[in-house]
């Protein structure tokens, strides 16, 4: 039997683009913190450009994202390509039209949504302040889910056939922007800024962050175009595959019900703390940064293969493990520097705001907590994408949302009992929870479903390599703990590089190697390569 390449090289260019794209996406996170600082401003900004985010997440994200690959594979693969225009187009005129009428609903309830973001602030005339900012930046920012629902179908045609790398590099479009933006505003305030800004001061962050949106948005639009694909918005009555898609999407919707939830309740809860939303979301990018490296490229890249042998439950059982076992070697190791070298890290990455008074334990805090869901992130989002290759989007709509309902009462309620990074720990561990759950709900459902075990053979060896090396790292930093950014910086490169060098010697050991290639039935050995699913 031989071996087929197309997952692996595609997965690996996709996690080149990826290691650059969010190298690139730290230093936006990063200029954002350091300008606007873990305070009342900062979590004005980061609470009401994470709104739009939400909505998108809990109307129109299942319905325009991973849905959408496995009928784009099947129209593609038959050569279909003016339907598939056809479809998109017609579902993206759907989504304008809903999304536009969510934009007018949410600019008029604008106030009534700051009041909401700003309950937690203890505060009065700080939350009246943030809640008069809020109000302004959210009628800017509400508007911009017509923009990702753009983005998002440009990226599901993008996927289906293959082309990942122009995806992973979307966000320094926005990057870009973004830095720019705080470049401005920093001349424009001068150091140290408050909530209390002037119109124009605050017409900066609106502007600079709808921009900076356009931008992500247009990388992904203006390269399907350049593929020969033409998008653009369609009107009419529904014919069967857009009704079939709408269907498959609507229990999708509730699926990302689950991000909504935890975002929302994170962001709420978050605002209680002086700079708890910014520490979370920039915890949160970090967190983001393994799993974009290292586990998307694999279910991304193995997504249009599930969808081919969705009728063949030993091949898709096949190709599941193989996605899931390479997704644990390669993100176990991550989970456990990141939690054990979080604090070094963000003393290290939080300039300006972020680096006075608490700053960088709450960003560590944040950072530890997410982390310890990594892998459970990582397995949810792959058997989500396994049940809508098999045309099931309601088990995992119904999984996520009591997985999200059960993360957000752990936030709320750990966030009342704690104060602090204690609070923001807790936002992680809500997030973390639900993920586990949801992630071993789905697996028992896959593993009925396919008759195959899928638990991965390669868990526990990672584990038991890289939980040693964590506890050992762990200790050296806050043994050590130097006091100098510059030497602290290079204690965390070492012991990350050193700890990476122990793992993989150790797999070696136990006999385990990260990312071998997928094995491939003989017969689908002889089928050659689809032209159009290449890089």
């Amino acid at each position: 039997m031989t071996q087929r390449p197309e997952a692996r090289r595609a997965a690996t260019g996709m996690g080149i683009a990826t290691a650059v794209s969010r190298s690139i996406g730290f230093v936006r996170v990063l200029v954002v913190a350091a300008v606007l600082g873990t305070t009342y401003l900062g979590n004005a900004y980061q609470s009401t450009n994470s709104v739009s985010n939400v909505l998108f997440e809990l109307i129109a994200a299942g319905a325009l994202s991973a849905v959408l690959v496995p009928t784009f594979v099947d129209l593609l693969d038959r050569d279909d390509g003016a339907r598939a225009e056809h479809l998109a187009g017609r579902l993206l005129g759907l989504a304008l039209v809903v999304l536009g009428a969510v934009s007018v609903v949410g600019i008029v309830a604008a106030p009534w949504i700051a009041q909401l973001l700003t309950r937690g602030v203890t505060e009065a005339e700080k939350a009246a302040q943030q809640e008069q900012l809020s109000t302004l930046l959210l009628r800017w920012y509400i508007p911009q889910v017509m923009l990702y629902a753009v983005g998002a179908i440009a990226v599901a045609v993008l996927y289906a056939k293959r082309k990942l790398t122009v995806t992973a590099l979307a966000p320094v479009g926005y990057t870009v922007v973004t830095v720019i933006t705080m470049v401005v505003f920093r001349l424009v305030t001068g150091p140290d800024p408050t909530v209390d800004l002037t119109t124009g001061e605050a017409l900066i962050l609106a502007i600079g962050g709808t921009l900076g949106v356009a931008a992500f948005v247009g990388i992904p639009t203006v390269a399907l175009w350049r593929s020969g694909f033409r998008l653009y918005p369609r009107l009419g009555r529904h014919d069967a595959e857009v009704r079939r898609v709408v269907r498959l999407s609507g229990w999708a919707v509730f699926q990302h019900t689950m991000v909504g939830l935890l975002l929302g309740a994170a962001i709420v809860v978050g605002n209680s703390v002086k700079g708890g939303t910014v520490a979370y979301q920039v915890a949160f990018v970090f967190f983001l940064a393994p799993y974009a490296i290292l586990a998307q490229p694999v279910h991304t890249a193995i997504l249009s293969d599930l969808s081919r042998e969705s009728g063949e439950p030993g091949a898709f059982a096949r190709s599941l493990r193989w996605a899931l076992d390479n997704i644990v070697l390669l993100v176990v190791p991550a989970t456990a520097l990141m939690m054990a070298l979080a604090y070094p890290l963000m003393r290290v990455v939080a300039f300006g705001g972020a680096a006075k008074g608490d700053g960088a334990q709450l960003l560590a805090a944040g950072l530890a907590s997410l982390a310890l869901g990594l892998v459970a992130y990582s397995a949810f989002l792959l058997f989500a994408r396994a049940y809508y290759a098999l045309g099931n989007s309601r088990v995992p709509a119904v999984v996520a949302l009591v997985a999200g309902v059960v993360g957000a009462l752990v936030m709320v309620v750990g966030g009342r009992a704690f104060d602090g990074s204690a609070t923001v720990g807790m936002l992680g561990i809500g997030h973390s929870l639900a993920y586990v759950l949801g992630a071993l709900a789905l697996g028992v459902g896959l593993r009925r479903r396919t008759g195959a075990p899928l638990w991965p053979a390669a868990l526990l060896p990672a584990v038991l390599v890289a939980l040693p090396i964590g506890i050992v790292c762990w200790w050296v930093g806050a043994a050590v703990e130097p006091q100098s950014r510059l030497l602290t910086a290079l204690l965390v490169a070492g012991l990350g590089l050193a700890g990476l060098g122990c793992y993989l010697l150790g797999l070696r050991l136990v006999r385990r190697q990260p990312l071998p290639l997928p094995r491939r039935s003989r017969t689908r050995d002889l089928e050659p390569a689809d032209p159009a699913l290449e890089p």
